[in-house]
């Protein structure tokens, strides 16, 4: 997705955003970047592109982890 025509900058170009998308859990902005002053880039997961198999898969390996790592979270 892009989004253009934005704000002007100070001393620079209209700002715009460019977003990527990806397969992940939940809806969340995973990272944000500016590339160029006054562009950004942001990386977008959401089960909304996500096959069945593909969700379950990953439900699957966040639960091994989970299941893994509950003693190091607790020493943090």
């Amino acid at each position: 997705m892009v989004f253009s025509n934005g704000d002007k900058c100070w001393n620079g170009p209209d700002r715009s955003l460019k977003v990527r998308l990806r397969c992940g859990l939940t809806n969340e902005v995973a990272d944000v970047d500016e590339p160029s002053r006054c562009e950004y880039v942001a990386l977008l997961s959401t089960p909304a592109l996500c096959l069945e198999e593909t969700l379950k898969e990953l439900e699957e390996k966040l639960d091994a982890l989970n299941q893994e790592q509950p003693q190091k979270r607790d020493e943090l």
